[in-house]
């Protein structure tokens, strides 16, 4: 009991020599303080969840923009493919390597090693 009574006078001698400590000692302040600690880290739903959500939010945003553009510009090439036929004949044969009965295609491999 002898720790107690000590420890006791202390928090007293701290609040009667200044305005803040009499503030920070305060038991509502100090219950606050241990409230926010807990729901801030030791909860389930903390902080650290919460930004690590965040994250993967903005990440799967970010593919999202990417898929609805890779999308829309497929969209377009199968426009273009089908609406117009000399288009379709053009990314056959360059895709494809596709020739007529009466011509001769060349592949011709450059080495990218200059």
């Amino acid at each position: 009991m002898a720790l107690f009574a000590k420890i006791k006078d202390k928090i007293v001698a701290l609040k009667q020599k200044s305005l803040v400590w009499k503030i920070v000692l305060n038991k509502y302040v100090i219950a606050t303080l241990i409230f926010l600690v807990i729901i801030g880290f030791v909860d389930r739903n903390n902080s650290l969840v919460l930004f690590k959500s965040l994250s993967t939010i903005s990440d799967q945003n970010r593919q999202k923009l990417y898929y609805r553009n890779a999308t829309d510009a497929t969209t377009e090439k199968i426009n273009q493919l089908t609406s117009n036929a000399d288009t379709l004949e053009m990314f056959a044969r360059e895709q494809y390597y596709f020739q007529r009965d009466s011509e001769v295609v060349y592949l011709l491999e450059f080495d990218d090693e200059k």
